[in-house]
């Protein structure tokens, strides 16, 4: 019997050069500590709020290595587990996801502070609609 097509997944993932300013932006303004930090919540954020963004804009900058972001998987299960991924590698699905949620980290930025603590309660509203 065999085994399932699984798409081969990158060792290297990134942004558009467009959002690439944004993450380096959002480290330098003391928002997040680290660029990676940053890239995480993004994806984290694009989760919650159901996105399902498009392919980014060429061109890429490649910024981190998988390992660097999501060393024991889990950001990896978690888009599995709430996104139909219709083939993609995941990791091209996280980025995608990054795209999104960095650039409405950077929005959001543009009026001060990013406001975790709200972005978690907007998260939870979301889902509490969710399961309704």
């Amino acid at each position: 019997m065999s085994q399932p097509f699984q798409p081969s997944e990158p060792t290297m993932i990134g942004l558009s050069e467009k959002a690439h300013p944004l993450l380096r932006r959002l480290k330098e303004d003391g928002h997040f500590a680290e660029m990676a930090d940053a890239y995480r919540f993004g994806i984290a954020l694009a989760l919650a709020h159901g996105v399902i963004p498009d392919e980014p804009t060429a061109p890429r900058a490649t910024i981190f290595s998988v390992a660097t972001v999501d060393p024991d998987r889990e950001i990896a299960t978690a888009i599995r587990t709430i996104i139909d991924t219709e083939g993609l590698p995941v990791y091209r699905w996280a980025e995608r996801l990054a795209e999104w949620g960095v650039a409405e980290l950077a929005r959001r930025a543009e009026d001060g502070d990013v406001d975790v603590a709200a972005l978690l309660e907007e998260a939870a509203a979301l889902s509490e609609q969710g399961t309704e």
